[in-house]
């Protein structure tokens, strides 16, 4: 045996360890550490570090909804070139007053392009010479395929788009830069934020813009369209579409396109984020960097694209279609707003308008004014961030690689320091650090198993922060218990550990990820911190009680900590914000209670606690006292005020109503079989079914009785004969079919139609088939061939893309969504089905079973008397989305 000798904070602790194998460091302590340990510190004790911690939360909160001063008309004299809100709001009234605007419909086909092209003939009047504006209404004709959920190709016919164009007069340059925003909304939604408000940005971009001396040196190309709430059509239309009776592919104002800003919303108000860059192409990134209220994190970017949201961008249609880069921003706050009838104008917070359009504007004048010739394009990845929105930081992912491989071998080298190079410590550390964080999350996740157990969803639902209790507090729990087990409550083991662990993370995950940023600085000012303090406060007393010991662990905090936990609670605090409510959308399947525990404790845990447990740890009995009776109080809350519905008038329960009348049909595709009529329920919220007892009061057809259950994976009919009106297996699996007794009136089915308008073999084994769809301005169609044929080509694209991901008794499927402007036309698909090589003789398949939904989403058609009857009956917590839909079920024959 040797005995060797570890340093900690200047004293020694020795343990045996031999050549051949190593025992764990000893749990010794000596006589002043056991004397320190009797005296038992009060929970006032940590009265300071939770002080700081609540400082802490305080500023990310306050910096988090911080806002610009609005500027009025009045200001114009002081600010000339500056972006005006009180125009720019003038202008989202006047433009949302009219109401929901779905494409298809007046109000959005008619009634809002002539709005905008009389605001834009206004702008045109008031323009300076040395400015030329053009505008006009494209209506594209095109289709495309993408991977959105389940997969689907998407068709549309004369949508709206309304095109501005603004260059200098004396142009020395063809290169143009596009900005793009849509004024069509959801159903029953007046779309303020989403996205009318970004609109009214673009309108007071091009006011300010045309009115400047100093004409820009690129042209700026402003996109108002028409239909992206169908799929993202509008982009694509502009992109690669067609005008009826050309054959020139896209607007011919896209031919010089080289970057492109995207604007859009998933919430309401506050402000507005960055969060998709690229592909690669730095300098858009630094050209952000410049403006004057910068938000936007990496963090955004990996978590949009890794498709933990469901949802999408015209973001992805420039950058595939287009081919171009580009920044795609959004409005996040607030999501309990997004695609409800909140989403007003009195939900836009003074200041969003003034956030969005300065930096808006700063970028036009940014980008506006580049050689393109200069940039070299390329793909290298940027880590980017704000911080608390005063400024920007971002640097290559090479560069981030480097640095963090570099810091996280010195931690560790520093470490292996610290512990006198004794493997066994070391390995013990790690050991015991992934433990309490494994034990971190555990907590956490029995507190949401809890939570199920006890029927209380989502308590957190209207408060988001409230999870940093919920869930935080047992996190933090578990980890002080696991870590004074392993460690005998040392918090110079403890800061070591978790400092040595994280090190190791970094250098594991930087290849693969760019959101370890705060890890980074984490360790940097964490290590820079600690010397620091050891070295100011060298021979000061260990103990609690002491003056000295509250300096060293108050200059640590400042030095060490401040920056590094607020900059990771800003980002934790972000996320949380945009989860919550997106948890009350996110289907069927999911279990929000079980998700947000794992990401509270999980993001708590890694970037942003571990330079603070090391002091609970030191304080243990306190800490826990203290978060006994926090849990006691929290308990009481959420029995005594929460209650069994966490949510509000504001923060509704989302509820997806579509009245249903369905009929199936014969082989001779017009003999009826069958018809049915009833309420579809989907659970877009996944909490729904625990609320149907207390929704059943007032309405008994939703007692679990009175109701069907469906399985979308097992069903009957081919997407269970429903009209989806997206392909969201997957989102709303389980879904409840309400039946009635009386079906929808005549003059609705009867302009819901599918007919065969050509039949032909045109050789031995392909047979081409036209279906021609007769309804409403918005219609899906799902195809799925028997097992003996297959799509070999359609009209719709150019190649028949891969099925979809779902299979129909084990056959493949096809998701076809078709939209189409204001004037009726009919929509044929013309399909070859080729008969397989090796046919199965015992299949008695069809040759094509069909699901044809039509939609009525807008008008008096939209609900009936008793659907209105229906959602009056409704607590005022929930927010119904209503329409109707027709659904036809066919079997071609072979």
């Amino acid at each position: 045996m040797e005995t060797r000798t570890t340093r900690y904070r200047g004293e020694r602790r020795t343990f045996e360890s031999s050549s051949s194998n190593f025992e764990l460091p000893s749990r010794s302590y000596d006589s002043k550490k056991r004397q320190r340990r009797t005296e038992e510190p009060s929970v006032l004790t940590l009265l300071p570090v939770i002080l700081f911690t609540l400082a802490v939360f305080c500023f990310i909160r306050y910096v988090d909804f911080r806002l610009p001063t609005p500027l009025s008309v009045a200001d114009i004299g002081e600010n000339p070139k500056s972006f005006i809100e009180e125009r720019a709001r003038n202008d989202l009234i006047i433009l949302t007053s009219v109401g929901p605007r779905v494409a298809g419909s007046h109000v959005n086909d008619i009634t809002t392009v002539d709005t905008l092209t009389r605001i834009m003939q206004e702008i045109q009047r008031t323009k300076l010479a040395i400015h030329n504006i053009e505008f006009e209404v494209q209506k594209p004709i095109g289709s495309f395929y993408m991977k959105f959920q389940d997969g689907l190709t998407s068709s549309y016919s004369n949508i709206p788009n309304f095109v501005v164009k603004l260059e200098p007069v004396n142009r020395v340059t063809n290169d143009s830069v596009l900005v793009n925003c849509h004024f069509d909304t959801v159903p029953g939604s007046p779309g303020a934020s989403d996205d009318m408000i970004s609109c009214a940005v673009m309108l007071e971009a091009i006011r300010v813009l045309s009115r400047d001396p100093t004409p820009l040196r690129n042209t700026i190309v402003f996109l108002f369209n028409g239909a992206e709430e169908n799929v993202l059509q509008g982009a694509h239309g502009f992109i690669k579409g067609k005008v009826a009776g050309s054959d020139e592919v896209g607007h011919e104002w896209t031919r010089n396109l080289k970057c492109f800003l995207n604007l859009e919303s998933a919430g309401a108000g506050a402000r507005e984020i960055l969060f998709q860059t690229g592909p690669g192409n730095g300098w858009l990134v630094e050209s952000y960097s410049k403006v004057p209220y910068p938000w936007g994190s990496v963090v955004g970017e990996e978590i949009f694209q890794s498709g933990l949201i469901p949802s999408d961008t015209d973001f992805r249609i420039f950058r595939d279609f287009a081919q171009i880069p580009g920044l795609d921003m959004a409005f996040v706050k607030n999501g309990y707003a997004y695609h409800t009838e909140f989403d007003n104008v009195e939900n836009v917070t003074p200041g969003s308008l003034q956030h969005e359009g300065s930096n808006v504007l700063a970028l036009l004048e940014s980008l506006g004014n580049v050689d393109f010739s200069k940039i070299q394009y390329g793909d290298t990845k940027m880590v980017f961030f704000d911080v608390f929105g005063y400024f920007m930081i971002s640097y290559s992912q090479k560069v981030a690689v480097v640095f963090n491989l570099f810091l996280g071998f010195l931690v560790l080298a520093i470490a292996w320091n610290e512990v006198d190079r004794n493997v066994g410590t070391m390995a013990w550390h790690v050991f015991s650090t992934l433990a309490a964080w494994t034990a971190g999350v555990i907590c956490a996740l029995i507190v949401g198993l809890l939570l199920n157990a006890f029927k209380m969803p989502s308590p957190y639902h209207s408060y988001p922060m409230s999870v940093f209790l919920i869930f935080g507090v047992p996190c933090l729990i578990g980890q002080v218990i696991v870590y004074s087990w392993a460690l005998k409550e040392d918090n110079d083991f403890t800061w070591i550990a978790g400092k040595t662990t994280l090190a190791l993370c970094l250098i594991l995950t930087t290849p693969f990820t760019r959101i370890v940023f705060s890890i980074t600085f984490n360790l940097l000012f964490g290590i820079v911190g600690w010397y620091i303090a050891r070295l100011i406060f060298k021979g000061v007393s260990s103990s609690p009680v002491s003056v000295g010991y509250k300096l060293r662990l108050a200059f640590y905090l400042a030095v060490g900590e401040a920056f590094p936990m607020a900059l990771s609670l800003y980002l934790v605090a972000g996320c949380l914000d945009t989860f919550v409510p997106i948890m009350g959308r996110s289907g069927s399947d999911s279990n929000p209670n079980l998700f947000i525990a794992i990401l509270t404790s999980f993001t708590l845990t890694v970037p942003t606690a571990t330079g603070i447990v090391p002091i609970f740890v030191y304080f243990k009995k306190a800490f826990l006292r203290g978060s006994a009776i926090v849990m006691l109080v929290l308990l009481g809350v959420l029995i005594f005020v929460v209650g069994k519905v966490p949510y509000t008038d504001t923060t509704p329960m989302r509820v997806h109503l579509i009245e249903v009348d369905r009929t199936h049909f014969d082989a001779d595709l017009t003999t009826v079989k069958k018809r049915d009529a009833g309420l579809w329920l989907f659970n877009v919220d996944p909490n729904i079914p625990m609320f149907y007892d207390i929704l059943g009061e007032n309405i008994p057809e939703l007692k679990h009785k009175n109701h069907v259950e469906i399985d979308a994976y097992d069903c009957e009919d081919l997407y269970c004969g429903l009209p989806f009106i997206f392909p969201v297996k997957k989102l709303i699996r389980r879904s409840h079919w309400i039946p009635k007794q009386i079906t929808l009136p005549n003059e609705m089915t009867s302009r819901v139609r599918m007919e065969i308008t050509q039949d032909s073999f045109i050789s031995s084994d392909v047979r081409r088939i036209t279906f021609s769809f007769v309804g409403p301005d918005h219609m899906t169609i799902n195809f799925s061939p028997g097992k003996n044929y297959d799509i070999v080509k359609w009209t719709l694209t150019d190649n028949v893309p891969e099925p979809m991901s779902v299979l129909w008794k084990g056959r493949p499927t096809y998701f076809v969504y078709h939209a189409r402007g204001i004037a009726f036309e009919r929509f044929d698909v013309t399909i070859d089905f080729k008969r397989k090589a090796k046919p199965d003789p015992t299949s008695s398949d069809p040759l094509v079973d069909i699901n044809y939904s039509a939609f009525y989403l807008h008008g008096a058609e939209m609900k009936s008397p008793e659907m209105l009857q229906f959602i009056k009956k409704l607590p005022s917590w929930t927010y119904v989305l209503g329409f109707t839909g027709v659904s036809h079920v066919y079997h071609v024959p072979v």
